[in-house]
């Protein structure tokens, strides 16, 4: 499986072309803008390329293992059409998921998501790789006068520095000691 720190990605997947048909082989190329998946559909091959904000964000779905007291838990990139959402990671320990979920939400710059056991998807807004509302004016004064701030009034425009000579054709001389 792909780690968020080793991107761009290359790496191969079984995905479902609609809901509840077999799952078809597929290369997939991840990297920070975009996700390439490349498969055979219908015999012909199909490529889709998908800018990362077309997907929904990095979710969680932790479903009961078949032993009781076990769970199974994935790590999805979920997009809104179900046959191009792919697995990151899957495991049985939950503090790994953990660390790695973060990680892949910061480096796709994508929501958090919750898979509940009923198929409702949730987005955790206080973890959120993405701000909850944009920053406030650094100087609210400018926005009631518009002029600049007194102190930068006091300065004085910059003046460009005298163009140093270039000797063409000549050799550099270093002095060593």
């Amino acid at each position: 499986m792909p780690h968020p720190g080793c991107l761009p990605a290359h790496f191969q997947q079984r995905l479902e072309s609609r809901p509840g048909t077999a799952a078809l082989p597929a290369d997939i190329i991840l990297d920070r803008d975009r996700v390439i998946i490349k498969r055979r559909v219908a015999g012909v091959p199909v490529t889709v390329v998908v800018p990362a904000h077309g997907f929904d964000g990095v979710m969680v779905r932790i479903v009961p293992g078949a032993a009781p007291g076990d769970i199974v838990a994935a790590l999805i990139l979920k997009h809104p059409d179900c046959a191009l959402s792919i697995t990151l990671a899957e495991t049985e320990t939950s503090d790994e998921l953990a660390a790695l979920w973060s990680r892949w939400a910061q480096t796709l710059n994508l929501p958090m998501l919750v898979c509940d056991l009923g198929g409702k998807v949730k987005p955790i807004d206080a973890y959120s790789a993405r701000p909850s509302a944009t920053p406030a004016p650094r100087r609210k004064l400018r926005l009631l006068t518009g002029r600049r701030p007194r102190f930068l009034n006091r300065r004085l425009p910059g003046r460009p520095a005298e163009a140093t000579a270039v000797h063409g054709n000549e050799r550099e001389i270093i002095a060593r000691s």
